[in-house]
């Protein structure tokens, strides 16, 4: 009889987390697991052929560990026949939380994510032996209780063992033979905290652009932030493998890669005997590969040195630059333990400008931060204009535990928060959709994203939906005939934009504007 081979995948928070995704579900996919990629919704059936779950967690802020919990929840009710595997920044910060929830819940600490590339094979070994176990009888008149949901329990349980090794009570299995046949011996997470690169598919289920991960940790404290405890000190990819990697990407027909990373401002890669930063890496990688694009998914004010600005002037670095700025005011970005000031986010966006003609210049703003007074929040206005951002992602202060700033006073209300939140959004919503609106009829290079689910329904009738990413990251929809050649996933094409959907962009959704095929 056939294993039931079937793994569904949940990731939230950042690019870094899809992309160490992608690479978990890459190890399934090339041993024969069907992979389900996308995200349950409280609407969806049971579904029992899944017999293990993989949730890749966030803990930026603590919306995000209340989101993991939902999903934790929500996974657990629409797979009932499968144990579940709990990464990511949560659960490294908050393992007995997550051990709580559920017995069929299995923490992988977030520093040992890469420990998930051996789990197919323990899955495999753990499903062959049980197969093969003979049945106990069962007693006379005796209920049968529903068949999958005791081995997702033992599932779970070796699981946890294999990969926490639970210490002295599994040697003393080992040492009176009680090791089931076909089980893996429980690595240490100690083996796979120091491989943070092994999760860099090749394969992407999800994503139409690719992506490789070149940096990980952080060397900064910032007192507000969890990430640095989360995921340890900075680790950068030697840049052969970087190059080994793109090159790869651009061999197998990807026309663009993100460069993804928790600060690759701090990449600091081996090459031939010493070391090089991310503008190093930026010139090796457009030198020694033909036509692929570059794009960066996020980048520190300090990243954009001289060097740096004259390297993404090549045409192959797309025209987007999304920068970690949290605040306009000199006095909360000391408070945070920022390494930069007010000026040098100008004095960057200034050199992004220079360097590309009209890029789309993003950020991530923090706002009621402990102290943050109106006059203060009225520089963080005040400087997205000046620096030329066209959109801000705003997230209200939120005290994490273990970090300086969540002992700092004095506390803002969370009215004021939720007020400055709105105000910052209905700014970004105005300064992206002017973006978006000042390119219409303007044709831009873009790549094909597929379309699934409900979108793929709700168009006109005779019509067929397309969307697709431009170079500088205005998400488009594309109507067509029904009978008109679609392009594929991830194809490069032209597009002519439109107009922005105000209403789309208003309400946060991806897809923001119209556009036609060029």
């Amino acid at each position: 009889m056939a294993l039931n081979k079937t793994v569904h995948f949940e990731t939230l928070g950042c690019r870094l987390n899809q992309i160490e995704t992608e690479g978990a579900a890459e190890f399934f996919y090339e041993r024969g697991w069907s992979v389900q990629m996308a995200s349950a919704a409280a609407r969806d059936a049971e579904d029992s052929s899944v017999i293990l779950c993989v949730l890749n967690t966030c803990a930026v802020t603590g919306k995000a560990e209340q989101k993991a919990r939902r999903t934790i929840n929500l996974l657990l009710k629409k797979f009932p026949a499968a144990a579940l595997i709990v990464t990511g920044c949560y659960a490294q910060l908050s393992p007995e939380q997550i051990a709580a929830m559920d017995e069929r819940a299995v923490v992988l600490p977030g520093k040992a994510k890469s420990a998930l590339s051996k789990v197919p094979e323990f899955l495999e070994g753990f499903l062959s032996a049980k197969q093969n176990a003979p049945k106990a009888p069962e007693a006379a008149g005796q209920k049968t209780s529903a068949p999958q949901s005791p081995q997702a329990q033992l599932l779970a349980a070796a699981l946890r063992e294999c990969l926490q090794s639970q210490g002295a009570a599994h040697e003393k299995n080992l040492s009176q033979g009680q090791k089931a046949p076909g089980l893996l011996s429980p690595p240490s997470i100690g083996d796979y905290a120091s491989e943070p690169f092994a999760l860099n598919p090749k394969t992407f289920f999800a994503h139409s652009r690719s992506s490789i991960k070149i940096q990980d940790g952080c060397d900064n404290c910032c007192s507000f932030c969890a990430i640095h405890i989360a995921r340890g000190k900075s680790a950068s990819i030697p840049a052969s493998l970087a190059l080994e990697r793109v090159a790869a990407l651009e061999e197998a027909g990807q026309s663009e890669v993100v460069l993804t990373g928790v600060n690759i401002g701090q990449y600091k890669g081996e090459w031939q005997g010493g070391t090089i930063g991310i503008a190093e890496l930026l010139e090796l990688i457009l030198e020694r590969t033909q036509k692929i694009a570059v794009r960066f998914s996020s980048i520190y004010p300090e990243t954009v040195t001289e060097r740096f600005a004259q390297a993404i002037k090549n045409p192959r670095v797309r025209p987007h630059f999304h920068i970690s700025v949290q605040s306009g005011s000199d006095e909360i970005l000391k408070c945070m333990n920022r390494r930069y000031t007010r000026q040098t986010v100008i004095q960057a966006c200034r050199r992004l400008k220079e360097a590309k003609q009209n890029p789309f210049l993003a950020c991530d703003i923090i706002t009621g931060f402990p102290g943050e007074t109106d006059d203060g929040f009225a520089q963080t206005l005040s400087l997205l204009k000046e620096a030329g951002f066209v959109n801000a992602h705003a997230f209200p202060y939120s005290p994490r535990p273990g970090t300086a700033a969540a002992s700092f006073a004095p506390k803002i209300p969370e009215r004021v928060k939720d007020q400055r939140v709105a105000a910052l959004n209905e700014w970004s919503a105005q300064a992206k959709i002017a973006y978006i609106n000042s390119f219409a009829g303007t044709v831009c290079p873009a790549i094909a994203e597929s379309v699934h689910g409900l979108a793929a329904k709700n168009v006109p009738q005779g019509k067929k939906l397309l969307r697709a990413t431009t170079d500088n990251f205005i998400h488009c929809e594309i109507l067509l005939d029904q009978e008109a050649a679609s392009p594929k996933d991830g194809q490069p094409i032209m597009v002519k934009i439109l107009a922005a959907k105000e209403d789309a962009v208003r309400q946060g959704a991806e897809w923001e504007a119209l556009a036609a095929l060029a």
